[in-house]
């Protein structure tokens, strides 16, 4: 059963920030959704969404990570402005993974709307 509603582009489906941190806050102690920040470690460090677990899409082991991911829990996927993000869900999707969301502008529009990033 999906958490959220989702708009398909591109036969990914996307999730504005402001819809997404609504659904991410209402169901912070959910253990089946999972924020997923596809950037790379330098970026994750200076700032990211709370509670993200990186894995960086252009490292030479992404697929390997993903692959010990659990298929049936839901991910919101986010980078920089969307691109990454559009690609870690390819990837994802080719894995087998279905309940999956890419956050629409990445975190550069998340931080536009001015919606919490932390550097913890």
């Amino acid at each position: 059963m999906s958490l959220f509603k989702r708009s398909s582009k591109k036969g990914i489906d996307e999730m504005e920030p402001k819809e997404a941190f609504t659904e991410i806050e209402k169901h912070r102690n959910n253990p089946d959704l999972v924020v997923l920040d596809v950037r790379t470690p330098e970026e994750y460090q200076k700032e990211h969404l709370e509670n993200a677990k990186l894995i960086d899409v252009k490292s030479s082991e992404f697929e390997d990570k993903i692959k010990e991911l659990d298929k049936d829990k839901e991910y919101f996927v986010y980078c920089k402005a969307g691109v990454r993000g559009c690609k870690a869900i390819d990837k994802m999707h080719e894995h087998g993974f279905k309940k999956v969301v890419n956050i629409t502008g990445g975190i550069d529009k998340w931080k536009s709307k001015r919606l919490p990033v932390t550097s913890d």
